[in-house]
């Protein structure tokens, strides 16, 4: 019996399997491996990409809710508990009650928060040159401007029509 029978056959090309020619399943994808070269990059902070995401829009200078941050991010309410807690037991992110309404509570980073968001946010640049690296200078801001185009109708995250 031949070896080369029993070797396994190489795994088509991207471009060469129906799903490749699909835009949703290449978005999905893309986005799966920017997730987890985010996730791999944060890690170094001991942070998750969630995590990352929170403080940014709590980072923004608008003072924020849990409850908005979550309905803006399309984060589930008690998975925005989760994080929060998680923020505020690490001391990266405070509860104040908002100024405007006594009744509301505000989040804010700690200066321990900024640090790390600042120490964070090389480490996602690094992932996402990483991420971007096969495109050309002039083709990233391309592709981002695209990006912002279809996500804009759907900003803050809405559930699809």
């Amino acid at each position: 019996m031949s070896s080369r029978k029993n070797a396994p056959s190489p795994a088509p090309s991207l471009t060469d399997v129906a799903l490749g020619q699909r835009t949703g399943y290449l978005f999905i994808k893309a986005g799966e491996l920017a997730l987890r070269l985010a996730e791999d990059a944060l890690a170094a902070s001991g942070l998750r990409a969630r995590h990352f995401n929170v403080m940014t829009m709590i980072n923004m200078g608008r003072p924020l809710s849990q409850q908005e941050v979550g309905d803006i991010l399309g984060i589930d309410k008690n998975l925005i508990v989760a994080v929060i807690d998680d923020l505020e037991g690490r001391e990266l992110v405070r509860r104040e009650r908002s100024l405007e309404d006594r009744r509301r509570y505000v989040l804010e980073l700690t200066p321990k928060g900024k640090r790390l968001l600042k120490e964070a946010y090389a480490h996602v640049e690094r992932a996402e040159r990483e991420f971007l690296a096969p495109l050309t200078a002039s083709e990233v801001p391309a592709l981002r401007d695209a990006l912002s185009r279809i996500v804009a109708p759907w900003w803050p995250v809405k559930k699809p029509r």
